[in-house]
């Protein structure tokens, strides 16, 4: 055992030896050299591929499909041309089936009709209280569309059986009885009027149903959507002719941006301030182009405000004013910027679409009633961008003839005076539309 442990064992030697390989430094300082490279430009530019194109031959034989067959049918003899056999022959893979083969019972779900889509069978899918902790969401979701479906057709066969009833029933279309529970709906509406005008057609509705009706629904209304909901009172519906423009109704306009800064109380200059329309261009024909540009205006303090407000109240107060007569008093309105149209309403004149309501209660100006104010258009205007194209981009045709043209004026001085007599009657004769007693009845 010694002379085993006395045995001696090879060992391997390292050395580490390190060289120092200190350079001197270079005898100039390091200089970048731009050398031109255009190759990028050169493989880039479209002359390129047809300058190699000219220059290289194509190695591959290209058939009449260019090496590429493509048979998106899967018809046979479709696409080869041989007229040889009959035409009914050639394209009887194309035809319909005579006669129809049955249907796979793996595609009857696929020809449902679309009235049947989202209903599926509750003897198959259970109900929706016992739903296991694992089943599959498609199947719940399922289940639930078809009560949705379910539900939706019960209301449809409720309102369509009501439909039915009522245009069973033809005394509903006699004119003499829709008059009488007319008369006798304005009759509960007004009562101090009352059996007033009917010339003998309020004897008509004694005991008459729909009269009846009339009565009971006036006393007993309903909201539509709420049924706890009742009427605490009812206003008659007549039409402001104080308030009423000589063209019959008003422009409603909405900022999608306030024009003001926004502050802790709402700026009182906007309830007086003036949108001034600009010209728009005209075509080739002689027809306006492009969207409304407005120029918008507010007065130039709060104080000026309510000087003006004061002032119209003075001429609505005064209706006996000289025509046409102007004042001397001057109100400064500074300009705040441009507004482009975003959206556009046009209501036609002659149909009430839209109206705003006001309710008052009765006061010494005004009776008791909810005043409507006809709405003729309605206008969604957004700060005008000086700039849309910037250079290079196309600009569209409607943009064309929009150019910035003259800037508008910073500072407008605003006069007020009566309507002429020229615009006093057209006043009345928006009046004369909406009065059903126009004041030349029996003065004969």
């Amino acid at each position: 055992m010694s002379q085993r442990s006395n045995r001696p064992h090879a060992q391997d030697y390292i050395a580490r030896i390190r060289y120092n390989n200190s350079l001197p430094p270079p005898p100039c300082p390091p200089k970048m050299l731009n050398i031109p490279n255009s190759s990028l430009a050169m493989y880039c530019d479209p002359s390129f591929t047809s300058k190699l194109a000219r220059a290289e031959g194509v190695s591959v034989e290209i058939d009449s499909e260019l090496g590429m067959p493509l048979d998106l049918v899967h018809v046979p003899k479709i696409f080869d041309g041989d007229h040889s056999e009959p035409i009914v022959d050639l394209f009887s893979a194309i035809l319909a089936l005579d006669p129809v083969p049955l249907i796979d019972p793996k595609d009857r779900l696929l020809m449902r009709p679309a009235a049947a889509l989202g209903k599926t069978n509750a003897r198959a899918t259970g109900s929706a209280g016992n739903v296991s902790f694992l089943r599959r969401t498609e199947y719940i979701s399922a289940e639930q569309s078809r009560s949705t479906f379910k539900s939706g057709g019960n209301t449809e066969r409720l309102m369509a059986a009501s439909r039915a009833k009522r245009a069973s029933r033809p005394e509903d279309s006699d004119p003499i009885r829709i008059l009488q529970a007319v008369l006798k709906g304005f009759d509960v509406a007004n009562p101090e009027t009352a059996g007033q005008d009917h010339n003998g057609l309020g004897a008509l509705a004694v005991g008459d149903i729909a009269a009846a009706n009339a009565e009971r629904n006036w006393k007993e209304l309903k909201h539509p959507n709420k049924p706890n909901v009742r009427a605490v009172e009812t206003y008659p519906l007549l039409p402001d002719f104080q308030a009423t423009s000589d063209n019959g109704g008003y422009m409603v306009f909405k900022f999608m941006v306030s024009p003001v800064a926004p502050g802790e109380k709402r700026d009182t200059r906007l309830d007086v301030g003036l949108l001034k329309p600009k010209d728009k261009p005209l075509d080739e024909d002689g027809n306006p182009v492009g969207q409304d540009v407005f120029d918008y205006y507010i007065p130039a303090s709060e104080s000026i405000a309510n000087k003006v407000r004061a002032k119209f109240a003075a001429y609505a107060e005064d209706e006996d004013e000289e025509d046409g007569g102007e004042d001397s008093d001057e109100f400064r309105y500074d300009f705040v910027r441009e507004y482009e149209t975003k959206a556009h309403k046009r209501y036609p004149p002659d149909v009430l679409e839209e109206a705003a309501l006001l309710l008052n209660k009765g006061d010494n100006k005004k009776s008791k009633g909810a005043y409507f104010y006809p709405v003729l258009t309605r206008y969604t205007i957004r700060p005008r961008r000086k700039n849309k194209f910037p250079p290079g981009m196309p600009v569209r045709h409607d943009e064309e003839s929009e150019d910035d043209g003259e800037k508008p004026p910073e500072v407008m001085n605003l006069k007020v005076r009566a309507l002429n007599e020229v615009e006093r009657q057209r006043h009345e004769d928006v009046k004369h539309r909406w009065d059903n007693k126009p004041e030349a009845e029996g003065e004969e």
